[in-house]
């Protein structure tokens, strides 16, 4: 009991103030022909004032997201829990962060969150508005239906803007990587009870061989094959550190929150 209620809230606020100044460890650049594969691919990025006198802003990455109609975007409730929505903007389709127009900021209008629970990441899950519909050329995220499993034997895909190493520097472009989602017993096995998801907590573990998120990366996408078709199966949530053998990374599962998502974007408001 002391780990949780003491190291361990502890440690969660370390990590998520890691969490937001990272790309893929072991991950490979995506290349400009698979831009458009992943053109919902958003890049959370949060604008300071330079010089109050020279009026200059620059805007810097925070976390991912993935755009599921021309209006919202999905991403990590941890991303935005107690964030100022007024600086905070949205790049959408870049698979390169440098030299993004003005325009190419998109501001936002909102955050809904479904019980998030900020000691244990619990329902790490977030929908933000845009204050404009985008209407630039891009696919959307495809959302599975709830129930659905990954195929624990085939990978899935992450891709972020994330950091290549423990607490390193962002990258400006676009990497990919590949994990394999654990079932639940392995998860425990490798991370014992204390760290692993716990029974209804909409969450699944993954694993890659030498690949892995790292900070910047929370609130984007993992992203699975099933019959066929690539679904968001997966938000980033959370890890112990970035790329660190038979340590697998946390993800929230998102098809379990797709009636709720549903819901909150066929709202008229």
């Amino acid at each position: 009991m002391f780990l949780l209620s003491g190291i361990y809230h502890y440690f969660f606020n370390f990590l998520l103030g890691q969490a937001e100044q990272s790309p893929i460890v072991g991950g490979q650049v995506v290349g400009v022909n698979e831009i458009l594969k992943y053109s919902f691919m958003v890049s959370l990025q949060e604008k300071f004032q330079v010089s109050r006198i020279l009026e200059e802003e620059e805007f810097k990455h925070f976390c991912g997201g993935s755009l599921l109609n021309n209006k919202w975007i999905l991403t990590s409730a941890h991303c935005l829990w107690q964030r100022n929505l007024e600086n905070v903007f949205a790049v959408i389709g870049r698979g390169n962060l440098r030299n993004v127009s003005r325009e190419e900021y998109r501001p936002v209008q909102r955050v809904e969150y479904i019980y998030f629970q900020y000691s244990s990441l619990r329902n790490d899950i977030a929908l933000l508005r845009l204050y404009e519909a985008y209407n630039g050329f891009t696919t959307y995220a495809q959302i599975p239906s709830y129930g659905m499993k990954a195929y624990r034997k085939s990978p899935c895909k992450i891709i972020g803007f994330g950091a290549k190493q423990f607490a390193g520097a962002v990258p400006n472009q676009m990497y990919k990587a590949e994990v394999y989602v654990l079932s639940n017993r392995d998860c425990r096995r490798l991370l014992n009870s204390a760290w692993a998801p716990q029974k209804g907590d909409n969450q699944v573990c993954a694993l890659g061989l030498t690949q892995d998120t790292c900070q910047g990366d929370s609130g984007g996408p993992l992203i699975c094959k099933y019959q066929g078709k690539f679904y968001v199966y997966g938000i980033i949530s959370h890890g112990l550190s970035c790329g660190l053998m038979n340590v697998p990374a946390i993800y929230t599962i998102a098809g379990a929150y797709k009636e709720w998502i549903n819901s909150v974007m066929n709202e008229t408001k």
